[in-house]
């Protein structure tokens, strides 16, 4: 783990992220940094980088392949930002069994009378703060490896790496700046399947498949072709709003039994948050928006291509596009 019993006796490795008590008992909350670890973490890094980064955690003056003194300062940033990322989801999804106690009778809150449970609006502040916290600090962790492939080179034998490469929009930084999710990876993730379905069904539709497979194959470049680094931005917004749109049916909704809910939040008292059924007009109205929005986009798409024919000749061979003809005699229009 990225956290060890030695250095925390007082907790103070985990103090340098959340400001704990340090009365808190290291023991208690080691198995569930080692759940989100390997729930979270291990996975971003892959198995080659994460045993080179832990083994220099463990001991910073072995000799480890790939580490030097040049580099070492690199590699005490990224610990710092896999610490933060892992001990606020650590927290996060560890939150419900640390408020109880446990033992042969079954599970009690932990209260007295010097201390008092959190009110429900207090637990999800908190419990939404680590959220935060700890999803936005992969994408920071993230950000910082790809900025440094010297240093990490280990990280391309990832799966995470190369599923980001080869996405047309590869990061939440990405999609935040073509449509504002305030910079969450959390949203990010659950349009993340929606953005690889309009790939596959409206954006090769556009381009052709020719076309379609030398973009795919140009963007895990770290310089793609010129052509197509001039095209990326037109392929980027429709494919955001479309995918938005697809998205908005499952984001902050919760399927139950009794049927599927929207989670909002009540104006009450305490700020709590509530399960309502979904107001469908309004989500019809948002759905509707934004797949316009998109369509607009993808026509603007057909039209750089139709204008650039010359330089995207993939599409004029392969794509039979309905847009891509020679009208010279002015036989036929599009209304």
């Amino acid at each position: 783990m990225f956290f060890k019993e030695s250095a925390n006796t007082k907790v103070e490795e985990i103090r340098k992220y959340i400001p704990v008590s340090v009365a808190t008992s290291f023991a208690n909350v080691s198995p569930l940094i080692g759940s989100a670890e390997s729930k979270y973490i291990l996975p971003l890094l892959g198995q080659s980088l994460y045993n080179q980064v832990h083994a220099y955690y463990i001991d910073q003056e072995a000799t480890i392949d790939g580490i030097t003194q040049g580099n070492k300062g690199k590699f005490d940033i990224l610990i710092e930002h896999v610490q933060r990322s892992l001990i606020n989801l650590t927290y996060y999804s560890g939150f419900e069994f640390l408020s109880v106690s446990i033992n042969d009778s079954g599970f009690h809150r932990q209260e007295s009378e010097s201390e008092k449970s959190l009110f429900k609006y207090q637990e999800e502040a908190i419990k939404n703060q680590f959220k935060d916290a700890g999803f936005n600090g992969l994408d920071t962790m993230l950000e910082f490896i790809e900025s440094n492939p010297s240093v990490f080179p280990l990280f391309s034998e990832s799966a995470s790496y190369t599923l980001r490469k080869e996405s047309i929009i590869p990061s939440t930084r990405v999609f935040d700046s073509l449509i504002n999710i305030n910079e969450s990876r959390l949203v990010f993730l659950k349009i993340k399947r929606f953005i690889t379905e309009v790939e596959d069904f409206d954006i090769k539709a556009a381009l052709g498949g020719t076309l379609f497979d030398l973009v795919k194959t140009e963007i895990v470049k770290q310089s793609p072709a010129e052509k197509i680094a001039a095209l990326l931005p037109y392929i980027q917004k429709p494919l955001a709003h479309l995918a938005l749109s697809k998205a908005f049916r499952s984001l902050g909704i919760h399927v139950r039994d009794r049927g599927v809910f929207f989670l909002s939040q009540e104006s009450t008292m305490q700020n709590s948050t509530s399960e309502k059924a979904v107001d469908r007009d309004t989500l019809s109205a948002m759905i509707q928006s934004e797949k316009e929005t998109g369509e607009f986009y993808l026509a603007t798409l057909r039209e750089f291509l139709v204008s650039n024919a010359s330089i995207y000749t993939e599409i004029v061979r392969t794509s039979g596009n309905a847009f891509v003809r020679d009208n010279s005699s002015k036989t036929s229009f599009w209304s």
